[in-house]
């Protein structure tokens, strides 16, 4: 078995990520309908006013973004593409995701009283 050591840390991250997913994304879920509060800016606003409310948001959001573009990488890497285009390719994707995940934050920061 060959396998690269340059593709180790993208498919372990792809891993990590999942989980990461797997376990946020239903407590993000979940948890609003256990609250007996229509969802608004000011129920939003006071979710996130709590330090871990927004680690978790900030977690999911970067785990979402790494694991999506990471996907869209490999798929791209399926199709054997000469290695300058596969790295033009990683190049944009990780600026986009460096772009997607600032954006989201700053995001997520509106909402903080």
């Amino acid at each position: 078995m060959n396998i690269k050591k340059s593709h180790l840390l993208p498919w372990l991250g792809q891993r990590i990520t999942a989980i990461i997913i797997a376990v946020l994304l239903p407590i993000h879920i979940i948890a609003i309908p256990f609250s007996d509060k229509k969802i608004s800016f000011s129920f939003v606003s006071e979710r996130l006013s709590h330090t871990e409310w927004l680690i978790i948001d900030i977690l999911l959001l970067s785990a979402c973004i790494y694991h999506g573009l990471n996907g869209l990488y490999s798929i791209t890497i399926d199709f054997n593409p000469d290695k300058s285009i596969s790295k033009g390719i990683l190049f944009f994707l990780y600026l986009f995701g460096i772009m997607l995940t600032i954006y989201g934050i700053l995001v997520l920061r509106r909402f903080v009283r």
